[in-house]
């Protein structure tokens, strides 16, 4: 048996990883954190703020893959799925900072 990186994996990992860097770049740039949670862990520093968003990200990406052993497609179809509705919120808020709205 092979054990192999799923391009739906590697998708929501860079979607995510995206949003840890610009979340990170717009708390450096003096502004604020809309999650009450990461908005109390940017309160102790990038470490921890950084730590808590990759934290929140494995999580749910080691269930899906555990999950990925029993039911492969409803696996496959939730990582997708995770992966469509990051980007849209990553997308919201690229927009909300650069157009303003």
């Amino acid at each position: 048996m092979t054990d192999h990186v799923r391009t739906s994996t590697l998708c929501l990992i860079l979607v995510g990883m995206a949003d840890l860097i610009t979340s990170l770049m717009w708390l450096h740039a003096g502004q604020g954190e809309g999650n009450p949670l990461f908005a109390w862990l940017a309160g102790h520093g990038s470490l921890a703020f950084a730590l808590g968003k990759i934290a929140f990200l494995a999580g749910p990406i080691a269930i899906l893959e555990y999950a990925r052993k029993f039911k492969p497609r409803t696996a496959e179809f939730g990582t997708w799925l995770a992966t469509l509705l990051y980007l849209f919120l990553l997308s919201t808020h690229i927009r909300a900072q650069f157009v303003g709205g």
